[in-house]
Parts: structure tokens; sequence; C-alpha cells
């Protein structure tokens, strides 16, 4: 079963979330700068006094954008990205219909259009936050169905043994663990079932198996919402596990973000565009 990766967000990454917050940062730096100059020339200390009351909501609003940005929460940049667009809105209208008229008219023009582009740029974030959240979803419910879709496919497990009174007596969880690392077979890949690998493998050796766009044993570099180095799957006697890297988009097993997980045979991760199957 092939799932469409055309849903993710091409545009999205962290670089590109910096460098909108950098821009409304000076369209923000740019109008307060003017506002406050330009009060103080014409109503003096006062003027200023009043004019950092009506423009410290703005200013409070992006730090929240900022806070998001250190905490690295999408719900928390849709909230402040939100925040700040409602709070750029109510304060355009104190500033530049009824302060404006009030003060020189040429710095008071730029810093209209230095707000106003603010306002685009808070609005965009919002709705890039949202396309992210929207795809996280998409790609949760995808990965999913190709979980399901391999494991209906499976031939049914043979019937087990029954195991003899005194084994099961003397059992131990160190005998169970040894029983499960033994059932893994000895050659193991991954096969993309979706995304720009679609149909090739990638075989996996003992040790430490690096996911990278520029570094690591499997490279990705066609899929450009893979990180630089993007997480590692782990072969050990105890078993596989999948550890994150700290990658913009995340690391999903079976339609689950996760930041550390056990891996076996079957389970579908999705690293970027690419959905890649355990065998």
């Amino acid at each position: 079963m092939r799932v469409d990766s055309g849903m993710t967000v091409v545009f999205y990454n962290k670089p590109l979330l910096r460098f909108i917050e950098l821009l409304l940062f000076l369209a923000l730096g740019i109008t307060g700068f003017l506002y406050l100059t330009q009060s103080f020339l014409k109503l003096g200390f006062r003027g200023v006094l009043d004019a950092i009351a009506i423009y410290s909501f703005v200013v409070a609003a992006f730090l929240f954008v900022l806070i998001a940005e250190v905490v690295d929460s999408h719900y928390l940049r849709l909230l402040s990205s939100l925040i700040t667009f409602v709070g750029m809105f109510i304060a355009f209208r104190w500033i530049f219909q009824i302060d404006a008229p009030h003060l020189e008219a040429g710095p008071m023009t730029t810093a209209m259009g230095a707000f106003i582009v603010g306002m685009v740029l808070a609005l965009f974030y919002f709705f890039l936050i949202v396309g992210r959240l929207i795809t996280d979803k998409v790609r949760a419910v995808a990965v999913a169905k190709v979980h399901e879709a391999g494991v209906v496919a499976r031939p049914p497990a043979t019937e087990a043994p029954e195991m003899e009174p005194a084994a099961v007596a003397g059992g131990s969880s160190e005998e169970a663990a040894a029983s499960a690392v033994a059932e893994l077979p000895s050659e193991l890949k991954l096969r993309a079932v979706a995304g720009p690998y679609l149909g090739q493998s990638f075989a996996l050796s003992r040790g430490e198996n690096m996911i990278g766009r520029k570094e690591g044993a499997i490279l990705l570099s066609d899929d450009a919402q893979v990180s630089r180095r993007h997480c590692v799957i782990v072969w050990e006697e105890s078993g596989l596990a999948l550890r994150d890297l700290g990658s913009t988009n995340g690391s999903w097993v079976n339609g689950q973000r996760v930041t550390e997980s056990k891996l076996h045979p079957g389970d579908v991760l999705a690293v970027g565009q690419s959905q890649l199957k355990l065998e």
C-alpha cells in the first residue's frame, strides 16, 4: 500500500520559521522606533509613556513567539502567532488612526508600511503552523494504515508448542528476553513503501545505523524533509531501537511521533516524506 506524501508541507522547516521571526522582529523594531521617536518629539516624555503602553502588548506577544521557539512546540507557536496578529490588529487603530494624524506624516507612513508587513508575516507564520499540524495528522493516519496493511498481509503465526510445566515454572524474564532476541532474523532491512525512495531497500547492520540527509549510514539526500542527522537505529543484543536526533520534522513509528522507541519487524517508520518498513 502506497502512502501519498504530497500532503507534506514542503516549505516548512525551522530555518524558515526563524527567518520569519527575524523579519517580524525587524518590522516591529522599525515601527516601534519611529512611533516612540515621533511621540517624544511631538508630545515629550508623556507621549513616550503613552506610546510604550500601547506598543507593549505587541512586544509581549512577540516575546511569546520567541518562548514558543525555545520550547519547540507547534501548539505554542500557533497560539503565539495568533496572539501577535490580533495584538497588531488592535494596536494598528491606536497607532495609525488615533495617534499618527498628530505626528509627522513621513516617518509614520514608513512605520505603517513596516507594521503591515509584520501583520502579514504573523498571519503567514500562523497558517504555516496550521499546515504543519494538519500534515502531521495526515501522516500519522497514513503510516498507521500502512502498518495495519502489513500486519494483515502477514501469514498467521504457527501455533506455539505447549511448554513443559517444568519449563514454565522455571522460566524467567531474562530467558524470555533472550528468546525474543533469538527470534530476530540475522538480516534486517528498511524497505521504502512511500516517498522519494519508493521500492528501494536499505540494509541494517549491527550497532548504530544513522539516517540523515547529509550524514549517516542511510542517506536520504533526495528527501528535503529529512534533517541532516535525523535519527539512529540501534541494533544490539537486546533488540532494535530508534532514537530521534532532534530532527525538525520528527521520527514516527506506526503513526506515533517518538523520541525513542523499540522496533520490531513489520513496523513502519516515517522519516521526512519517506515511509520505511522494517523487514
